[in-house]
């Protein structure tokens, strides 16, 4: 089963025909990093994730909801093999450097290859790129933002992400996986009282030269758009989180316990603040 391409462009405001072309996929790519909010509040809520594409294409196209990176770039990976496109899904782990190979599929990415040139896909980054990689050593300017990719081992490349950013690096392998790879390591990291997905509620969204993050009750805005380059606040209450996912980061409240999720965020806080 695949997203329907209509409703998808629809959600995405794409507006005309897509093909299995370079200027297609950089246009899908930004649409949908800008238009998909990255957030984990089912996860919060105790609810399933499910990498269904019926079930992504319920919650993402039909609810214009978000999700966290497999459910992302699925998602995403399914309405690019429906337009034409080649695409592999492959292992990603974020920090690798930092975490060391237990990291491996912490993260999940996509090569698209077009026109006999493959290009580096993530939709599901959270602050991440918002148009591809060309997958050879270099720098990916965007904006007044800047990320490279340099390749350390025959099939291993290591992208170094923007200064500032939510991570320091992702490393990838560039072989081919399957979904049903990556169904334990979703599975665990959306239930597991140790994931930082159960332990943190996090919605994010990207633009040009600047990302927002809401990380339990902090909002932090940062990038050269932003004066100072940073700045943060507290979330005050339950309405004040309402009105942050509403306004901020374009998400329906229909469906959500918002006294749950505000709960969870303050329960959160004050573990930080306690460890701080």
């Amino acid at each position: 089963m695949s997203l329907d391409i209509g409703r998808t462009l629809e959600r995405l405001g794409i507006d005309g025909p897509v093909g299995p072309d370079l200027v297609s996929l950089r246009r899908l790519h930004h649409a949908w990093a800008t238009a998909v909010t990255y957030e984990n509040l089912d996860i919060q809520l105790g609810r399933p994730v499910s990498l269904a594409p019926e079930a992504l294409a319920d919650k993402i196209i039909t609810r214009r909801r978000g999700g966290f990176c497999y459910e992302q770039n699925y998602a995403f990976a399914v309405m690019l093999g429906a337009v034409g496109f080649e695409v592999s899904i492959i292992e990603a782990a974020v920090d690798r450097e930092l975490r060391g190979e237990s990291a491996w599929r912490n993260h999940m990415q996509l090569l698209v290859t077009v026109d006999g040139e493959t290009w580096l896909c993530d939709v599901g980054l959270m602050d991440g790129f918002l148009s591809p990689i060309r997958l050879r050593p270099g720098k990916h300017v965007e904006g007044r933002q800047t990320y490279s990719l340099v390749q350390v081992g025959d099939d291993v490349w290591r992208l170094h992400h923007r200064p500032g950013g939510a991570f320091i690096t992702c490393d990838l392998r560039s072989g081919p996986l399957t979904i049903e790879d990556f169904t334990e390591v979703c599975a665990w990291r959306a239930t597991a009282p140790e994931s930082i997905f159960v332990q943190t509620l996090l919605v994010a969204r990207t633009d040009i030269d600047e990302a927002v993050i809401l990380r339990s009750r902090t909002l932090t805005r940062t990038g050269p758009a932003v004066s100072g380059g940073k700045v943060q606040r507290v979330l005050i209450d339950a309405d004040d989180l309402a009105a942050v996912l509403t306004k901020e980061f374009a998400l329906p409240l229909a469906g959500l316990d918002l006294d749950a999720l505000w709960e969870r965020a303050v329960q959160q806080h004050e573990i930080w603040l306690a460890a701080g």
